[in-house]
């Protein structure tokens, strides 16, 4: 009895420990076929997995930068054509504020474009509900900035319907920025 005992340890000890581990295991089933399934995946690595996706790359960190540079130049020159007074009206000087406003917000759509072709197609996928807002804030500027456009097309400008078009250009740029920000915090930008 004594020498039985001795083989079983004997045994016991030889015998491949992860043997043992096979039986009673939880990580992946034996389906009918004699496959295995996976479990399904941990949230917070499918919420890791997400963020790194999203996440701007150096390129997209310059452009992104660059474009919300250029929407806040088009900002303060829409605040400054609100601001002059009305005997401005016919000057050279309300004519190249103007001018210089429509220039900026034509750089701040062309710069926005730009970002938003930049996107991998995973960004494209997980990011967008938030691209698809700032394309659509865009438009809003493109809409203003058309209004503009055809004041500055008369032969004498009213300073007053300028100055109300450049208040709803500067709303809408206002709007452009904001979602601009929150796409850029969604993928991570760094503060400059």
């Amino acid at each position: 009895m004594r020498h039985s005992a001795s083989i079983i340890a004997v045994l016991i000890l030889l015998f491949p420990l992860n043997v043992w581990g096979q039986h009673g295991g939880r990580h992946a089933s034996s389906g009918t076929n004699g496959g295995t399934t996976a479990q399904p995946e941990d949230p917070d690595a499918a919420t890791f997995k997400r963020a790194v996706a999203e996440q701007a790359t150096d390129g997209q960190i310059a452009q992104f930068r660059l474009m919300t540079k250029s929407t806040e130049a088009a900002r303060k020159q829409s605040l400054d054509l609100q601001h002059l007074n009305s005997n401005a009206a016919g000057s050279e000087d309300l004519s190249g504020k103007a001018n210089g406003l429509q220039d900026s917000v034509e750089k701040a759509l062309a710069d926005t474009r730009i970002f938003l072709q930049s996107f991998s197609d995973s960004q494209e996928a997980n990011l967008k509900n938030l691209a698809r807002k700032l394309t659509k804030s865009g438009a809003a500027v493109n809409k203003s900035a058309k209004g503009l456009s055809q004041q500055l097309q008369q032969q004498t400008l009213n300073s007053g319907r300028l100055i109300r078009t450049a208040e709803g250009l500067e709303k809408a740029l206002v709007e452009l920025q904001s979602d601009q920000l929150n796409l850029g915090k969604e993928m991570a930008v760094p503060s400059p």
